[in-house]
C-alpha cells in the first residue's frame, strides 16, 4: 500500500469538553500513526446537560480528525432497562457517527477498551470488511480489581477478542492477566504508552539537598493508587526522620478525602503538600527538580508516570504492578509488593539515603528510545500492516 493507510480509532475514553485527561494516551497513540496513518477518531460521551438528544463537535488536533458525540442521558440509571436505554442511545450514537463521516473509508478499524467498542468496531469491520484491531488498557482483568464479571459478557469478550485481527496491551502483566481470563488470539502483542521524552527531560543538576524531595502522581482514586496507604508509610516515616517532604501531584474523585486524611494523621502541610493536577511542562519541570518519585498502586495496566520519571533521569521507588518490573532494576529504582506498608517505608527510607548516587542519564537512556512517539508509532503501523496483508492473502484465498 503505497498510501497513508486509513485507521478509524473508536475509543471508549478520550479528552473532551469536561474532562481533558481521560484517554489522554489513546490521543498520543493516534498522534503517534499520523506520519504512516490518516486517523480519524469517533468518541462517544454520555452529557445530561446535553441541549439536544446529539451534539456533534469536529475538530483537527495535530493532524487527526476527531469527531465528538455528547448525547442526552438522565443521571445514572438505577434499572436494567434504563441502563439498556443508555446502552441503545450510546450505540445509535456511534452508529449515527461512523455513517456520517461515510467519505473516509477506512482500510481498518482500531477499537480500544473492551468490551463496547470492540462490538461496534466488529460491526464496522465486517460491514465494510476491515480488519478489526483491539487495544486494552483497562485494569478489570487484574484479581484485585475483580469487576471482570458475568458469563454473558465473558463469553462475548472472548468471542470477539479470538475473531479480531489482533489484539495490544500495554503491559507484559496486561497481556497475562487477559489471557488468565480466557482471553486469547493468534496476534496478541504488547506495544506500550507513549511518552513525551521530549517533554520529560532530565534537569539542572542543584547539588545536594539536605531534605529530599519526593512526587506521588495519580488521578487520587484510592481503590487502585492506594493513596491512603502511601499517606500512612509516610506518617511511620516521618516519625523516624525529618529530612523529606512529598509533594503530592493531581486531582480525582478522593482527592478531598485524602486531604483530609493526611490531615488527620497529622502530616499534611507540614511532610505531605497537594499541588493539585498539573501537566506538560510544568508537570516535567516538578518531575526533574525532584529527587525520585513513588507508584504506591494496587494495580495498574501501564504506569505512565513511573516512564516520565525515568525519562526525567530521577529513579522510582514503585510498587510491583503495570510495566515496573519490566522496567526497574538496581540503578534505576526499588520494587515494593502492592499493599505492603512495611515495605514501602523501608524503600522510602532508603531511597532518601540513596537517591543521590544514581545517574541519571543512565536512568533516562534506559527509556529515552522505547517509549518515543516515533517508536511506538512504528510498533503499531508494523501490526497494522501485518494485520492487512493477512486480510488480502484471506481475499484472495476465498
Amino acid at each position: 500500500m503505497d498510501r497513508k493507510i486509513r485507521v478509524l480509532f473508536l475509543p471508549k475514553w478520550y479528552p473532551n469538553r469536561y474532562d481533558p485527561m481521560p484517554g489522554l494516551f489513546i490521543r498520543r497513540q493516534a498522534e503517534a500513526i499520523t506520519p504512516f496513518c490518516d486517523v480519524a477518531v469517533i468518541y462517544v460521551h454520555p452529557d445530561p446537560d446535553c441541549p439536544n438528544n446529539f451534539e456533534a463537535e469536529f475538530s483537527e488536533e495535530n493532524e487527526v480528525r476527531v469527531l465528538r458525540v455528547y448525547y442526552k442521558v438522565k443521571g445514572q440509571p438505577a434499572t436494567m432497562a434504563g441502563k439498556a436505554l443508555n446502552f441503545w442511545k450510546f450505540y445509535r450514537a456511534n452508529l449515527k457517527a461512523i455513517y456520517s463521516i461515510r467519505q473516509f473509508e477506512p482500510d481498518l478499524v482500531h477499537a480500544h477498551i473492551l468490551t463496547r467498542m470492540a462490538l461496534i468496531g466488529m460491526k464496522v469491520s465486517r460491514s465494510r470488511h476491515i480488519p478489526l484491531v483491539i487495544s486494552e488498557h483497562w485494569s478489570r482483568y487484574y484479581p484485585e480489581n475483580n469487576t471482570y464479571r458475568g458469563f454473558f459478557r465473558q463469553l462475548l469478550t472472548s468471542f470477539i477478542v479470538k475473531k479480531a485481527g489482533a489484539v495490544i496491551a500495554v503491559s507484559e502483566k496486561l497481556r497475562e492477566a487477559m489471557q488468565q481470563c480466557n482471553l486469547k488470539n493468534e496476534e496478541f502483542k504488547v506495544v506500550p504508552n507513549v511518552v513525551d521524552t521530549e517533554i520529560f527531560r532530565v534537569g539542572p543538576s542543584f547539588g545536594a539537598h539536605p531534605v529530599k524531595t519526593m512526587v506521588h502522581i495519580s488521578c487520587f482514586e484510592d481503590k487502585s493508587k492506594n493513596i491512603s496507604g502511601f499517606l500512612r508509610s509516610i506518617k511511620e516515616l516521618a516519625g523516624q526522620r525529618s529530612d523529606f517532604r512529598c509533594l503530592m501531584v493531581g486531582e480525582g474523585p478522593d482527592w478531598e478525602e485524602m486531604k483530609d486524611y493526611a490531615g488527620f494523621l497529622g502530616i499534611r502541610d507540614s511532610v505531605v503538600f497537594f499541588t493539585g493536577l498539573k501537566a506538560d511542562n510544568e508537570l516535567a519541570g516538578i518531575l526533574a527538580a525532584a529527587d525520585f518519585s513513588v507508584v504506591s498502586s494496587r494495580y495498574e495496566t501501564f504506569g505512565t508516570v513511573l516512564i516520565e520519571s525515568l525519562a526525567c533521569g530521577i529513579p522510582v521507588v514503585t510498587t510491583n504492578v503495570g510495566i515496573a518490573p519490566e522496567v526497574i532494576n538496581a540503578g534505576n529504582g526499588i520494587l515494593v509488593p502492592p499493599g505492603d506498608e512495611t515495605a514501602m517505608t523501608e524503600a522510602l527510607g532508603q531511597m532518601i539515603g540513596r537517591c543521590g548516587s544514581f545517574d541519571r542519564e543512565a536512568i533516562r537512556a534506559g527509556v529515552a528510545v522505547k517509549y518515543t512517539r516515533e517508536n511506538v508509532g512504528r510498533e503499531i503501523v508494523d501490526l497494522y500492516r501485518k494485520v492487512l496483508t493477512v486480510g488480502e492473502k484471506l481475499k484472495i484465498k476465498n
